[in-house]
């Protein structure tokens, strides 16, 4: 089967490949979903890589005012249509007013002579709006019979509700659904992206969270590449000397470890000591935080006797603050991608994993944690994940998201005085202590209180 990617960043995963060629496919929604965006994204980051493409629009409007709404995206390059790559076709009414099948008979005039690799009709519900049901229904197999010929994938935009469509002909003739929505989860809106047929093709289902930035539209889901590197048996310091001794060794180069547990606890505090460890072995870290400013990151830092200013004025250390409000998953995942390779990053701390929760759905959020953890291991990071939890969460209750190792912190009241303890629940391919440790914070950090014997 011949496959066409999609040129939307993170699809092609979900469509296992991209779309067939040729084919149909209707990328239905109600207003504002991104139906457009989409689509055009499509075709014109396509006409960038040399395919020859057509957008045809059944909107009314002048070329002038596509260009207003659509410059903003930095993929819309309108030099585009004076190399033959991209083909602008505007449908006035007068052209419809001479007829539904004389305007498909142009078209495909049109197709025969720029023979077009990618095609996009937005939207495809505004030619035949005119007809009566019966009519209509038939125009529409007639034209998707027709774009089987056209030896091109062909886009169609429709404004839908999810209900309309599953009785719309369209859904019917096409031989692709997608449906865009915009959903309210945790007070916030979130867009979500659901592929409901698909000839002939596998593709992963469900609802697949988006966001639509300067750069288009951004798929939560990545297409990440398989680690390069075989998993790793040395092991590297966590900066804290007795979770170094529980751990019989430290963590594994390139593995990921959770820090679990309520507020106060202490996960922030062994996150920074372990970025400052690596930093002082001259290896790049980066500290991610969703929940203390740069500048309370350094100020924390310094009162553990972990001054970071000095690292991060040469570079080897870098703090990511992103005020929760403000945070879009899929475009912070895109943009930490980006400065991990350029920075040559070796450790990474996130603080605090619980962010993704109140953001999205537990399905959403739980992929979204995974996704992160795969983009650190394809790229042979070592990393940690802190994650705010319940005081009266066990480690029954905690969710490590597969990560390879978990570490659970606790409070506990002992002669009314609260203590801190800190228990290994986990290190994959490794042995390592299984008891519940004391553990305090001093101005040197974290100190575990060890059998004699260890």
């Amino acid at each position: 089967m011949n496959l066409m990617r999609s040129e939307i960043l993170g699809l092609d995963k979900i469509l296992k490949g991209g779309f067939p060629r040729p084919s149909a496919i209707l990328i239905a929604g109600p207003a504002g979903s991104g139906k457009t965006t989409i689509a055009m994204q499509s075709v014109f980051t396509a006409s960038e890589k040399k395919e020859v493409c057509m957008y045809v629009t059944s909107l009314n409007e002048p070329i002038a005012m596509v260009n207003n709404f659509m410059s903003k995206l930095s993929f819309y390059n309108i030099s585009l249509l004076s190399t033959g790559n991209m083909n602008y076709i505007p449908i006035g009414t007068e052209t419809l007013d001479k007829g539904i099948y004389s305007f498909m008979w142009n078209l495909e005039e049109s197709i025969e002579k720029i023979k077009p690799d990618r095609i996009v009709i937005d939207p495809i519900t505004a030619i035949g709006s005119t007809l009566d049901k019966e009519a209509k229904r038939r125009f529409y197999y007639d034209l998707f019979l027709r774009m089987k010929k056209w030896d091109a994938l062909v886009i169609a935009t429709g404004e839908f509700t999810k209900e309309e469509l599953m009785t719309s002909d369209l859904s019917h003739v096409s031989d692709g659904v997608i449906y865009l929505s915009d959903d309210e989860v945790n007070k916030r809106r979130v867009r979500h992206l659901e592929i409901l047929k698909l000839r002939g093709q596998g593709y992963r289902t469900g609802k697949h969270p988006f966001t639509i930035t300067d750069e288009g539209v951004i798929l939560h889901k990545q297409e990440l590449p398989e680690p390069d590197m075989p998993y790793s048996t040395n092991r590297v310091s966590t900066g804290v000397a007795g979770l170094d001794t529980m751990t019989e060794g430290g963590v594994f180069e390139g593995s990921t470890m959770l820090i679990s547990g309520s507020c106060g606890t202490g996960k922030t505090t062994i996150g920074t000591q372990f970025i400052a460890e690596g930093a002082s072995s001259g290896e790049k870290g980066m500290i991610v935080s969703f929940v203390e400013s740069d500048k309370q990151t350094i100020n924390n830092a310094r009162s553990i006797g972990h001054g970071i200013s000095g690292h991060i004025a040469s570079g080897l250390v870098r703090v990511l603050y992103t005020n929760p409000s403000d945070l879009e998953a899929g475009e912070h995942a895109i943009k930490l991608r980006s400065m991990i390779k350029e920075m040559d990053i070796k450790r990474i701390f996130v603080d605090d994993i619980h962010v993704f929760n109140d953001l999205m759905t537990p399905f959403d959020a739980k992929d979204h944690i995974k996704l992160l953890a795969d983009i650190f291991r394809s790229n042979g990071i070592t990393a940690m994940f802190a994650q705010r939890t319940d005081v009266n969460e066990t480690m029954r209750d905690i969710n490590d998201y597969g990560m390879d190792s978990s570490v659970l912190l606790s409070l506990r009241e002992e002669e009314a005085k609260t203590e801190k303890t800190i228990t290994v629940l986990k290190m994959r391919g490794s042995a390592h202590d299984t008891g519940i440790r004391q553990f305090e914070v001093r101005s040197s950090g974290v100190d575990i209180i060890l059998p004699s014997s260890q």
